[in-house]
């Protein structure tokens, strides 16, 4: 008969108490290593059964502690661990110099043939050389180990350092091509303004009214809408650079379209026709609309005060020609001929006045419309 302790609480190892109390053995239950060591203290036992991990210590200490323990002979130890973590409580009863493990649950036969050889077996020996052996390999392991992680480290720090230099140069160069690309739409816009511009008086060209004309006839015919077309000429242009010279022509010619273009409405197309003609297209424009425009025209050109080289030039008088959609004609392009007939009309008329398409309206000298001044041609 051996005296054995049973270290821990859990069902199996009850089992283990009933076990060997029935083949004659006297067991004696511990329910953590602190009682453990008292018994072993009081009772010198045999053999101790202990589950490699306890509450309040693991079997490494539990075993270090027996061992610290002078004057008495050292009992046998077996470690008892579940299934799953056996390969880690193996190699943990290897470092602690303890030889045997049980496997919870193992059968009793086995369980017994493995108690009973460790009884037959030598008591144990002082094992601290293996234990100063294994103390001296585990400090070399974290030598190594620490070793490696400086080295990752280092590593991961020229990583970062690469990776934020490579982040900056990207940034650099995404900000490049975005500005290359901003550079790149500027310079589109400022090519297409020059495509559609006047480069003189800063309005659209004849180009882009053709291209205008029959989108916006597309669009009063969506909505059913009138179109006004109103042709534009300087009275007697010519005689002006004649006299005066091409660039007193083109200061008229600035003069006369800003002035213009200070009338026009967001959605109005106004053009440089070419030479001294001008071209002005209104969406949703009466007669009566037409007509007033053209009044406030003229009259503010015949009021403007304009000089070159300190001679002034003027009074500047206009001629107009205003036509409808669909009243004049059945497209944009037939609207604009008429505008452009009746442009001619007020000059064969004597100039400084605005005819409608088969209708005549003169101008007096002060640049008023009379009334009852409309009469056909």
């Amino acid at each position: 008969m051996a005296t054995i302790v049973i270290v821990g609480e859990d069902s199996t190892n009850l089992r283990l108490v009933t076990l060997l109390g029935d083949h004659g053995h006297r067991v004696l239950e511990a329910a953590d290593s602190e009682q453990a060591l008292a018994i072993v203290r009081a009772e010198k036992p045999d053999l101790v059964l202990a589950d490699i991990l306890i509450g309040n210590m693991d079997g490494c200490q539990l075993v270090q502690s027996l061992r610290a323990e002078a004057g008495w002979a050292r009992p046998r130890l077996i470690f008892l661990t579940a299934a799953y973590m056996e390969t880690e409580a193996r190699a943990l009863a290897r470092a602690c110099g303890v030889a045997e493990l049980i496997v919870k649950p193992a059968e009793p036969e086995a369980l017994l043939a493995l108690i009973n050889a460790a009884l037959s077996g030598p008591p144990p020996q002082t094992a601290e050389a293996d234990v100063l052996s294994i103390v001296g390999k585990l400090h070399q392991r974290l030598a190594e180990l620490e070793r490696l992680n400086a080295e990752l480290d280092r590593r991961a720090a020229e990583r970062t350092e690469q990776l934020e230099v490579a982040r900056s140069a990207l940034e650099q160069e995404v900000t490049k091509r975005l500005w290359a690309e901003r550079e790149l739409t500027q310079a589109n816009l400022r090519l297409h303004d020059r495509a559609v511009r006047d480069a003189l008086t800063g309005l659209y060209n004849r180009g882009y009214l053709e291209e205008s004309l029959d989108r916006e006839e597309s669009r009063a015919r969506r909505s059913s809408q009138s179109l006004g077309v109103m042709m534009i000429d300087i009275d007697h242009f010519k005689r002006c650079n004649d006299t005066f010279g091409h660039a007193a022509g083109d200061t008229v010619l600035r003069a006369v379209a800003q002035h213009m273009l200070s009338l026009a409405r967001g959605e109005d197309i106004l053009c440089r026709y070419g030479g001294e003609e001008f071209a002005l297209v209104m969406a949703h424009a009466s007669p009566a609309t037409m007509l007033e425009r053209a009044e406030k025209i003229c009259l503010g050109v015949q009021n403007l005060e304009i000089e070159s080289d300190g001679r002034r030039l003027g009074p500047i008088t206009l001629s107009a020609g205003i036509a409808i959609f669909p009243d004049h004609g059945g497209s944009g392009q037939a609207v604009l001929q008429a505008a452009d007939a009746a442009l001619y009309r007020a000059k064969a008329a004597g100039r400084n006045c605005v005819v409608v398409a088969n209708e005549l309206t003169p101008m007096t000298g002060g640049g008023a419309v009379p009334p009852g001044g409309h009469r056909t041609a």
